[in-house]
C-alpha cells in the first residue's frame, strides 16, 4: 500500500542514489528507490520540479551533492566489511583457541601415558632379571644334583618350587609384555592425533618436536625392554 506525503527531497535522495549506481532514474525506478509508496503522478510532477530547478543549477553544487552521496554509501559500505572481518576475526581466534586446547590436553594424555609406561618398563626389568636369576638358580641346582645323589628327594622338592616360581614369574612377564602392547598402542594413538594437531597449528612445531623427541625416547626404551636389555638412562637436560 503506497504511502502518502512524499517530499522532493524523497524524490531527489532516491534519484541521486540511482544515478550514483549509474541507474536510470526513471518514474518506476525512484518509485522502487522510494520503497513502491507515492503515485507515479506525483513523482512525475516533483520529478519536473526538480528539473525545473537542477537546471537552474551549477554543475559544481550537483557534484558535492553527488560526492556527499557516495560518501555516504562508502562510509556505510567500510562499516559494514568491517562487521565481517570482526565476525570472521572472532570466529577465527575461537577456532584456534579450541585448537590450543586441544593440543594441551594431548600432551598431558601424552605425558601420562609416557609416565605409565616408564613404571611398566621398570617393572618388565625387574620381572626380567628375577627371572633370569631364578633360571640361574636352576642351573645351579641341576648340577649339585648331579653331584648329590644322596640328596635327591630334598632337590627335586627344591625344583618343584622353583618351577612353580618361573611359572609365576613367567605368567607376570607376559601380562607385562601385554600392558606395554597397550600403552605402545595407545601412544600411536596420541601420535597420530598430535599429527592431525601439528597440521593445523604450525605455530606449534618447536613443541612437536620435543614430543616427537619423547617419543623416540619411549620406543627406544621400548625396544631394549623386549630385547632383554637394559634402558640407556635418560638424558639430564
Amino acid at each position: 500500500m503506497s504511502r502518502s506525503g512524499i517530499t522532493k527531497t524523497d524524490v531527489q535522495t532516491a534519484r541521486l542514489s540511482l544515478i550514483a549506481r549509474g541507474e536510470n532514474p526513471s518514474i518506476d525506478a525512484v518509485r522502487i528507490e522510494l520503497g513502491n509508496t507515492g503515485s507515479k503522478s506525483t513523482i512525475h510532477r516533483l520529478m519536473r520540479e526538480l528539473d525545473a530547478t537542477e537546471g537552474e543549477r551549477s554543475d559544481t553544487l550537483i557534484d558535492e551533492e553527488l560526492n556527499s552521496l557516495v560518501a555516504r554509501l562508502a562510509h556505510r559500505l567500510k562499516g559494514q566489511a568491517q562487521e565481517h572481518v570482526d565476525a570472521a576475526q572472532a570466529r577465527l581466534d575461537a577456532e584456534k583457541k579450541e585448537l590450543q586446547d586441544a593440543l594441551q590436553a594431548t600432551q598431558r594424555q601424552l605425558a601420562d601415558l609416557i609416565e605409565r609406561h616408564a613404571a611398566q618398563t621398570t617393572k618388565l626389568g625387574t620381572q626380567t632379571a628375577t627371572l633370569l636369576g631364578t633360571q640361574q638358580d636352576l642351573q645351579k641346582e641341576q648340577k649339585d644334583n648331579a653331584r648329590l645323589s644322596q640328596a635327591a628327594l630334598d632337590t627335586a622338592s627344591r625344583l618343584h618350587d622353583k618351577d612353580r616360581q618361573i611359572d609365576a614369574l613367567k605368567a607376570q612377564h607376559l601380562q607385562a609384555h601385554t600392558q606395554c602392547a597397550l600403552l605402545e598402542e595407545r601412544l600411536h594413538n596420541a601420535q597420530h592425533e598430535r599429527q592431525k594437531l601439528q597440521e593445523r597449528l604450525t605455530e606449534r612445531e618447536q613443541q612437536n618436536r620435543v614430543l616427537e623427541l619423547i617419543l623416540i625416547k619411549t620406543e627406544v626404551a621400548l625396544e631394549h625392554a623386549r630385547s632383554g636389555q637394559p634402558a640407556p638412562a635418560p638424558d639430564q637436560d
